[in-house]
């Protein structure tokens, strides 16, 4: 009986838990701040280069899922699509980190 109640209250964190991250403020949140990441990484990419444009892209895009987080039709996303999308949220952030680190220092004098 108590190993029932236990699974039940696993079960319904789980749920909580889930909701949290599929609610439309989270990608909202997410994107929010993966837009200020690309803007940090523009400023140490250098000029011209291919990271640029892709910073660039990335920003796009983040505006464009801020705009799809408002609209009806994303509620009605599946839980499935909305966790891959949040995934791939992670990844993007990771990824800009990444380049970030692997910048050139833009100064040749260490501070």
């Amino acid at each position: 009986m108590i190993g029932w109640i236990n699974g039940l209250l696993h079960n319904a964190k789980e749920r909580i838990r889930i909701a949290k991250e599929i609610n439309p403020r989270s990608f909202r949140s997410m994107a929010r701040e993966i837009s200020d990441l690309a803007d940090a990484c523009a400023q140490v990419c250098t000029p011209q280069s291919e990271m640029l444009r892709k910073v660039e892209k990335i920003k796009r895009e983040m505006s464009q899922l801020t705009e799809l987080t408002h609209q009806p039709e994303f509620r009605k996303l599946s839980v499935q699509r909305k966790m891959e999308l949040r995934q791939s949220l992670i990844q993007s952030r990771e990824q800009i980190l990444e380049s970030m680190q692997d910048a050139p220092s833009p100064t040749k004098l260490i501070q």
